[in-house]
């Protein structure tokens, strides 16, 4: 009876340290970032340099930047837009999260940062599957 005792205490203290540190180990997911921008455009520039420095301070931010004179990156931004019930005029256009973001300034920079954040703590979806 004790050799069974042991061996119920042994499987009950494994058991929770498997379940403790599978919670603990959750791999993260990638934060995803959509960014359509155009050759020539200063705002683009400035946007493309901050996601350059953003990626470096958050790993697991993954950028995919479209520019718009090739070839499905028209189509592609019109689904999103779409998806996100948005018309944008012009470009930098920027998704993450559930946002979609047009033009580029500090406040803009500062609203991406937040995002990036809040969807490293909570799962964020990509933006290219937004329904």
């Amino acid at each position: 009876m004790t050799y069974l005792k042991k061996i119920i205490i042994f499987a009950s203290v494994l058991l929770l340290f498997l379940s403790a540190s599978s919670a603990y180990c959750k791999e993260k997911k990638p934060v995803i970032l959509y960014l359509f921008w155009a050759e020539g455009c200063p705002h683009c520039a400035k946007e493309k340099l901050f996601l350059s420095d953003l990626k470096k301070k958050y790993p697991l931010l993954q950028v995919k930047d479209y520019e718009i004179s090739l070839p499905g990156s028209i189509g592609l931004l019109q689904t999103m837009s779409k998806a996100y019930n948005i018309t944008p005029r012009g470009v930098p256009v920027t998704f993450i999260g559930n946002k979609a973001l047009i033009g580029f300034s500090e406040k803009i920079a500062f609203q991406i940062e937040e995002i990036v954040k809040h969807c490293l703590k909570n799962t964020c979806e990509d933006p290219l599957y937004k329904k």
